[in-house]
């Protein structure tokens, strides 16, 4: 959980005369802190959803300074721009509005006899106030994610933010560290929340909710109340705020079940878990457990020495054939690939469609099956499967 601008501004009968001039549609961003800010020099270290607060002293001798200023902090990721106007701005510029409304980057105005200062001590005491409500929240979240902890304290506690009793789908979101980069760049998390706020927003979801927490190195995503049609523009969100690491083929998104009832949550980030397993597996940005298929069961086995086991006592005597007798193993693979049929096997395997009835024959030999039928090959498919998963985890 983190405060909205919105929040921010209507909180105490909006003591502060704030009129929001441009850029509706970002009023719900979120704000991690309030600036003071006279030039540019300090945007380059901002880290995302900082609130600007200006005077405007630098438009009196530069009229083009406030576009500027505002394309500079919406690349940085701010939540927005409070002008005091009355000394050296009076108005904001038509053509400022206009792209402020362009890019959904609000824009508001305070008279000038209210005092910057005490706006920016009130705020900034409001977001330390809601860090620590936040800190409560999350672990109440990870709590009912991974099963701990009291159900009766976390739901009263996930209650102040989630409908309880309604639908809960979790998305885990890996990131391979591979660079630092790309790993945690500094404000991700801000821009993601801003970004699941429009979503909102533009998709007049009030009755949805969103979290965002790290958990065991991961950021997992839960979605609260948010109608299936709505998730694969959801993932959308997702893949473009994490575009750097989706460019490097560095991330991997697993999308757990719907389920109803906060009480069942751990449900759904299991299955994002096991699903995100098979997303690293095969190197794809995204799996949903409803679409893996018999790979649910592969990867939902906690102990993969079972597995591993399971396949060498199946194929341990095609391991036995070396090479120059024929790789059985790939044989194997390719015949129940082009379905028991000789024709395409041999096609596949450049080989005389008598040498492959010759090693079919040597196959059934060795792995005593008639391998005729559909049922015949499932046990061997299913322990090709789990060599395939063990050489990848290698």
């Amino acid at each position: 959980m983190s405060i909205a601008l919105k929040t921010l501004c209507s909180e105490n009968d909006n003591v502060f005369r704030l009129t929001l001039k441009a850029g509706h549609s970002g009023v719900r961003n979120t704000v991690s802190w309030v600036y003071m800010l006279e030039d540019d020099s300090i945007i380059p270290y901002f880290h995302g959803s900082e609130l600007a607060v200006t005077s405007g002293i630098r438009a009196g001798s530069d009229p083009d300074w406030l576009g500027r200023l505002v394309r500079l902090l919406y690349e940085r990721g701010a939540a927005g721009l409070v002008v005091n106007t009355g000394k050296y701005v009076f108005r904001i510029p038509a053509d400022v509005a206009e792209l402020c409304d362009e890019l959904g980057f609000p824009l508001l105005t305070m008279p000038w006899e209210i005092h910057m200062t005490e706006m920016i001590q009130t705020f900034c005491t409001r977001i330390i106030q809601d860090r620590h409500e936040s800190v409560l929240l999350d672990k109440a979240l990870a709590d009912a994610l991974k099963r701990t902890g009291d159900p009766e304290r976390n739901r009263q506690v996930l209650g102040s933010h989630y409908d309880p009793d309604g639908s809960f789908t979790v998305i885990l979101i890996h990131t391979n560290r591979t660079s630092e980069d790309i790993w945690r760049p500094e404000g991700r998390e801000y821009v993601f929340i801003n970004s699941l706020r429009r979503f909102k927003t533009m998709n007049s979801m009030s009755g949805s909710k969103f979290g965002v927490i790290e958990l065991d190195g991961d950021q997992v995503m839960v979605a609260n109340n948010v109608e299936r049609s709505k998730m694969p523009e959801l993932i959308r969100i997702i893949l473009d705020v994490y575009r750097d690491a989706v460019e490097n083929k560095a991330l991997f998104l697993g999308v757990g079940t719907e389920v109803r009832g906060i009480e069942n949550i751990g449900g759904s980030f299991q299955r994002a878990t096991v699903a995100m397993r098979m997303a690293l597996y095969k190197n794809v940005p995204f799996i949903r457990f409803e679409e893996m298929g018999f790979y649910k069961i592969l990867f939902s086995v906690r102990d993969e020495e079972v597995l591993y086991s399971y396949a060498d006592e199946l194929l341990s005597p095609l391991d036995t054939e070396g090479a120059s007798k024929g790789d059985y193993v790939e044989f194997l693979r390719e015949y129940i690939k082009n379905d028991r049929s000789l024709e395409h096997t041999a096609e596949a395997l450049y080989l005389h469609r008598n040498t492959v009835n010759y090693r079919l024959q040597k196959l059934r030999a060795l792995l005593d099956s008639p391998l005729k039928t559909a049922e015949d090959l499932f046990p061997f498919e299913v322990a090709l499967m789990i060599r395939d998963i063990r050489e990848h985890t290698k």
